[in-house]
């Protein structure tokens, strides 16, 4: 049976910092490929949240000839709410139900598992594949709280990088700081992905877009060409 990862999230924009978490879970759990699933507009937020569409033509951007990355437009065509849930059965429905998913997840989601919707069912259909988080890094990695997408997290200052230490202490201690956040999810199965840790986030690429300043190289030059053509994230004055 193989195993494919899901990687949902808003990508506003899409970065370096998401691509190398996709390659890395990739290459540790020896995935078929991974799967970017770009999440719709959340009700609850609009101000700096690109349209999905334009959001996802990035992401297929970013991706382009990697023949191990993929990306889909389930959540943007699925009408009302959002839900994880909801876009793994789509997912394996897709492939008959011969697949394992394995869901990537931000370091900064796991506490709060148990809120999710149909969470003990979700920990059922798939394995969580957990991104470490930076202290000083803020963004959106998965889902937020697995109910409607999209969302900016702050980041638990629990979750390291896990990068000091000797004899891997530090990857140990990333993978009980995360077994001990999900202990209110019993049975569900999470693995820490061994990711070195970039400081890139979506928040900070906007918010050095809006201030004139060079996101080159903290996304793909794909990608900040787009977002020159089509003054993405650029405030009136910034703006040619």
């Amino acid at each position: 049976m193989n195993e494919i990862g899901l990687f949902c999230g808003t990508f506003n924009p899409i970065h370096l910092g998401h691509l190398l978490i996709a390659e890395c879970a990739r290459d540790q759990f020896k995935l078929a490929k991974v799967i970017f699933v770009t999440s719709p507009m959340p009700p609850h937020r609009s101000g700096g949240l690109l349209p999905g569409w334009d959001r996802h033509a990035m992401v297929v951007a970013a991706i382009a000839g990697n023949e191990n990355f993929e990306a889909s437009t389930v959540e943007l065509e699925r009408p009302g709410p959002s839900y994880t849930i909801d876009t793994v059965k789509q997912i394996r429905s897709l492939y008959n139900d011969d697949v394992r998913i394995s869901l990537i997840i931000g370091g900064d989601n796991v506490p709060f598992l148990k809120e999710w919707h149909h969470a003990n069912e979700l920990t059922t259909l798939c394995r969580l594949l957990v991104a470490p988080r930076l202290r000083y890094a803020s963004d959106n990695i998965g889902q937020t709280n697995g109910n409607k997408n999209g969302g900016e997290n702050t980041v638990l200052k629990t979750i390291e990088d896990g990068r000091s230490g000797e004899g891997g202490k530090g990857k140990i201690n990333r993978q009980s700081s995360v077994e001990a956040q999900a202990a209110n999810l019993p049975g569900a199965d999470l693995t820490v992905i061994d990711f070195p840790g970039i400081a890139i986030s979506a928040s900070t690429i906007r918010k050095r877009i809006e201030a004139g300043q060079s996101v080159l190289y903290m996304v793909p030059p794909s990608v900040n060409k787009i977002i020159i053509a089509k003054k993405y994230f650029m405030t009136e004055s910034k703006k040619p």
